[in-house]
């Protein structure tokens, strides 16, 4: 007869088995639960120095704010212990950053990339001579981008072309190949004779010759107190409206609730889309002049680097800070390889950039010796904005 006092150790063993078994389910689970930046500190860290980030602008500019915020999250999602470090420049568009940047890539360590405004993308675009560097080179890997919005004395209930009855429209501008260029870009399309009046660099500066009568039309920033600027300018001055926003059709964010797009606009007012080479060079300005600030790469960077700064790129677009530092500043972020096809339209091919340049060429000295008070006479690129 068996003895029934012995254990049963093939029971055992199946308990033992699947209480390893369990305990094993439990620990994956519990480690697909950590967070990412605990598997992020399992990698061994480089402690090599790195290369500086430079600045097209101020601490305080919004190249500065977000190279400073960019510094540490790219530097943790690519595997260093320090921050990039930031080497920042004076000037409001970014132009001596960009000159910088060029320079530098012939020294043993070039700067690991450029943080630019599209002030300075505009600048290269209009041939402006302060510009040594080619933007048409750069890559781009993260860009925080935000719309212009053209306001003017002028309901949208008239028909623009009996507005002013064909004299100058003096349009506000910092300079004539500025960041306003998409509208005066716009108001040509449109036949309204835009005349720029240069030496408005600020939005308040900008609406108060609006006030004044200075000038007819200004461009804002869609930024976080455009509504603000707005209601205030309406206090004073009620026949002051959104004309439109400078913006391609279906390229923003639902959550921005902007004026009507000028594409929109004009086939409200011409009762058919805008087409031909000056509307090329409309959505140019306009892309360049929505670009706050950008992170380029040099066009010979290596591919892996470029790889490992786009993944860095779009992991620190999802970072909670600076995702809410976007939205306070009414801003869209764009990162890693989606970048390209934006920048594409910034930055096009020479054809659109000689159009662009013989436009300004043929207005400049229209614009120059413009009588005050008297109509501009027709040049051939308005008549041929079809």
């Amino acid at each position: 007869m068996p003895r029934t006092d012995q254990p049963d150790h093939s029971s055992s063993a199946r308990l033992f088995s699947r209480r390893l078994l369990l305990s094993g389910v439990w620990g994956g689970a519990v480690s697909a639960l950590l967070p990412r930046h605990a598997a992020r500190s399992a990698t061994p860290l480089n402690t090599q120095p790195l290369s500086p980030l430079i600045v097209g602008g101020t601490s305080e500019s919004i190249c500065g704010q977000w190279a400073a915020l960019l510094a540490q999250v790219l530097a943790e999602e690519m595997h260093h212990a320090d921050p990039f470090p930031l080497r920042l420049t004076t000037g409001w568009d970014g132009v001596t950053g960009g000159n910088l940047f060029d320079i530098q890539q012939e020294q043993p360590t070039p700067p690991s990339g450029l943080i630019v405004p599209g002030s300075g993308l505009i600048a290269a675009l209009t041939g402006d001579p302060r510009v040594h560097y080619d933007a048409q080179r750069w890559l781009p890997v993260f860009m925080s981008c935000q719309p212009t919005v053209t306001i003017g004395k002028i309901s949208l209930h008239r028909s623009f072309a009996g507005f002013l009855q064909g004299r100058p429209l003096r349009v506000a501008v910092s300079a004539i190949s500025g960041p306003e260029l998409p509208t005066l870009v716009a108001l040509d399309l449109l036949g309204m004779h835009p005349l720029p009046a240069p030496g408005y660099g600020t939005p308040d500066a900008a609406i108060a010759a609006l006030k004044a009568g200075t000038v007819d039309v200004i461009q804002l920033p869609f930024d976080e107190e455009y509504e603000e600027r707005m209601a205030s300018l309406q206090d004073d001055e009620p026949n002051a409206q959104p004309l439109f926003s400078n913006v391609l059709p279906a390229s923003v964010s639902p959550r921005l609730r902007l004026p009507p797009d000028f594409t929109t606009i004009f086939k409200q007012e011409r009762k058919r889309l805008p087409t031909g080479r000056l509307y090329d060079v409309w959505k140019t300005a306009a892309s360049a002049a929505s670009l706050k600030a950008g992170l380029m790469l040099p066009n010979l960077s290596a591919p892996d680097l470029v790889a490992r700064f786009r993944h860095a790129a779009q992991a620190a677009a999802s970072q909670p800070a600076l995702r809410a530092h976007a939205r306070e500043q009414n801003q869209i972020l764009i990162a890693g390889l989606a970048c390209s096809a934006l920048y594409a339209d910034m930055m096009p091919d020479l054809d659109r950039i000689l159009a662009l340049r013989r436009w300004l060429s043929v207005n400049i000295p229209r614009w120059r010796d413009a009588p005050a008070g008297r109509p501009l006479p027709a040049t051939a690129t308005q008549q041929n904005t079809d």
